[in-house]
């Protein structure tokens, strides 16, 4: 196999399945009777239900997005009554966030569909090695590796 023919084809459907991936961010589901979410906003309800300890630097590394990005995504979901804010006893500036009773509802609705929706990849998966799958999860923490470090290179530019 010519490797520099794989990499170049590998490369052109990571592009690819980014690119589908963001038209579907950009898609916002009916999670409830009063609420659309984007993909976004839904991923950091999984994210705030799935660590209710976390505050917001955390969540901002666990996503790897900065404090800002959270807060504005934060700020949308409190305006539709479904995350809310507090600041921790004892340091003022730390903020956490927790899930209303409305974001509790979607949060459990939400997490039953991506078990719904994951069925597919288990199932494909249990078609395959355990080293072969533990290669697909290498190189995807490499590909994650690599594309933080060209960030930071290219930001060191502009």
């Amino acid at each position: 196999m010519d490797r520099k023919k794989a990499s170049k084809e590998i490369m052109e459907l990571f592009i690819r399945a980014v690119r589908k991936y963001n038209a579907l961010e950009r898609i916002p589901v009916k999670s409830d009777t009063r609420h659309h979410l984007y993909h976004s906003e839904r991923h950091m309800l999984d994210t705030i239900g799935d660590n209710p300890a976390m505050n917001v630097t955390d969540f901002a590394r666990a996503l790897g997005v900065t404090k800002g990005a959270v807060s504005q995504v934060v700020r949308k979901l409190e305006d539709k009554g479904v995350v809310k804010r507090y600041k921790s006893g004892t340091n003022e500036k730390e903020i956490f966030l927790e899930l209303t009773d409305a974001g509790i509802d979607i949060y459990l609705k939400h997490k039953k569909t991506n078990e719904e929706i994951i069925r597919p990849l288990i199932r494909e998966l249990n078609k395959h090695s355990v080293d072969k799958v533990q290669f697909l999860i290498d190189m995807f923490e490499w590909i994650d590796g690599f594309l933080d470090q060209s960030r930071k290179e290219m930001t060191k530019t502009v």
